[in-house]
């Protein structure tokens, strides 16, 4: 299935990403000044209860990958969970910024812990069958990187859509510091979700027979179990690349995640910036995406996808640390200045061109390694592979969520602060934890991802001994008949 995609394909899987990366942008933005500064939970508090939803989610992305991989039904294996997915998703959000009244302390850190780990699950339904979706469409090394762009340059409106919108919703309904504009902002960006999930799902479903006719020449699945999950996700493991990919995205995650996490703080507190200038940040990501579209394919071609993932965590690394190092250095515009306006966005660029590029190669990548997988085992497993993607995200949630409150507790940042009031001390120590504390565990990804073995080359050959191997297979016999709908996969008892 190497033949190249329509666009009108490929615009609609990218739609779907507007409703990953908008709920995520916000998230990792306001989350946090919500529950720290306007209602008073610690930062640990805050940070744990993320971390809860994370560990719970942790079984969920598996789970819902290896479900999608193996049920049969008429809208293919994929679509019955995007259609699924997007008002759960939605109305969880939405509850995350309405707890009650007066609910504090114990009461606050329950409702926060119980609504993450309920929008997570929603969030796992629609992302892992969605990515497992977009390794599907085609079999070519390069189409693929084509295909993971359009996902990762509509991933640019969800964000900074919400960026822009957030921001000049809460300069014209009363600041950040105003609880009551914080359900009107979740209400905006969880519609903005859910529309472009369920677009994304309708206006690909005339790829399902194509899809359904290549799952034929693969091996039938088993009944779902535990223990065949078990056995899956250990296969999964044993694969050095994918180890390599996974190790990776966790490290990364640290960074991205604190970075975008402490971000609002540092703009606020560090830089002094008001609400209606930070706006201003998310119209660098568009260019960059767009950039970072044109350039990573190219980059693919002249230095294969190992080279351009430590690349750009090279940059990254540096977009992350670089300004707040000039700040301490006595080296950066004074606060209030069109010249620091321009450094921070020029910075915001840069970075988000590396983790732009960066998740298209990695994208990409997994999709090479479920080749490869496929060649060891038999099996196409998208889902249980692209279950580290969203894995990722998650990570970026709530590790940033973890350092960043741990961070704020331990610098003794005050709670319900007002920008020019907090002690110098403590806003030194929160430019260093916003800039060389969060670019630390890029280190630790270069030498994971220096370890990804996957070229052209070696794709190539994968490839061809599929396809050797695929024409002497005898017809594939019915092993699980098509269930109903979604209810009837059967979880037998290992």
């Amino acid at each position: 299935m190497s033949e190249r995609l329509r666009v009108s394909t490929k615009l609609s899987y990218g739609v779907g990403s507007i409703g990953e990366f908008a709920i995520y942008i916000a998230f990792n933005t306001w989350n946090f000044l919500f529950y720290n500064q306007v209602l008073g939970l610690s930062g640990t508090l805050a940070g744990l209860a993320v971390t809860i939803s994370l560990v719970l989610d942790a079984v969920a992305d598996p789970v819902v990958g290896s479900l999608s991989d193996r049920y049969r039904g008429k809208l293919g294996r994929r679509h019955p969970f995007l259609y699924a997915a997007p008002i759960p998703l939605a109305v969880t959000f939405v509850l995350l910024y309405l707890p009650p009244v007066g609910l504090s302390g114990t009461g606050l850190f329950l409702w926060f812990t119980v609504f993450a780990t309920l929008h997570r699950q929603a969030m796992t339904l629609y992302q892992v069958p969605h990515l497992a979706l977009g390794a599907e469409l085609s079999s070519d090394y390069h189409e693929r990187s084509v295909v993971m762009s359009y996902g990762t340059l509509f991933m640019v409106v969800g964000g900074a859509g919400t960026y822009f919108f957030g921001w000049t919703w809460f300069s014209k309904a009363g600041g950040v510091a105003t609880r009551s504009a914080y359900p009107g902002m979740a209400m905006g960006v969880a519609l903005m979700a859910a529309v472009a999930i369920f677009v994304s799902a309708y206006f690909t479903r005339d790829q399902i027979p194509r899809l359904k006719a290549q799952l034929a020449e693969s091996a039938p699945p088993g009944r779902f179990t535990l223990a065949e999950l078990f056995r899956e996700i250990r296969q999964c493991l044993n694969n050095r690349n994918y180890r390599a990919l996974l190790l990776g995205l966790i490290c990364l995650s640290v960074t991205t995640g604190t970075a975008e996490t402490v971000r609002s703080y540092s703009s606020l507190f560090f830089w002094e910036l008001p609400e209606s200038k930070i706006r201003i940040f998310g119209l660098a990501s568009p260019p960059a995406y767009i950039a970072a579209f044109v350039l990573a394919v190219r980059l693919h071609r002249r230095f294969d996808k190992r080279n351009s993932m430590l690349i750009s965590v090279i940059v990254l690394s540096v977009a992350t640390a670089l300004p707040v190092t000039l700040r301490l250095l006595g080296l950066a515009p004074p606060n209030g200045t069109p010249a620091l306006l321009g450094m921070l966005f020029s910075a915001v660029f840069v970075f988000y061109i590396a983790v732009a590029v960066l998740t298209i190669s990695v994208l990409s990548a997994l999709a090479d390694v479920a080749d490869e997988h496929e060649l060891h085992t038999g099996r196409r497993q998208e889902g249980v592979f692209f279950a580290a993607r969203t894995l990722f995200a998650k990570l970026s949630s709530g590790l940033g969520h973890v350092v960043a409150g741990v961070g704020l507790d331990l610098i003794k940042f005050p709670t319900g602060a007002k920008p020019g009031q907090v002690a110098h001390d403590v806003v030194v120590r929160l430019g260093i934890l916003d800039g060389p504390v969060a670019a630390l565990p890029t280190l630790l990804a270069l030498f994971f991802y220096g370890a990804y073995r996957i070229d052209r080359a070696r794709h190539t050959q994968i490839q061809r001994e599929l396809v050797q191997r695929r024409s002497q297979a005898p017809a594939p016999l019915e092993s699980v008949p098509p269930p109903a709908a979604l209810g009837s996969v059967e979880l037998a008892q290992p």
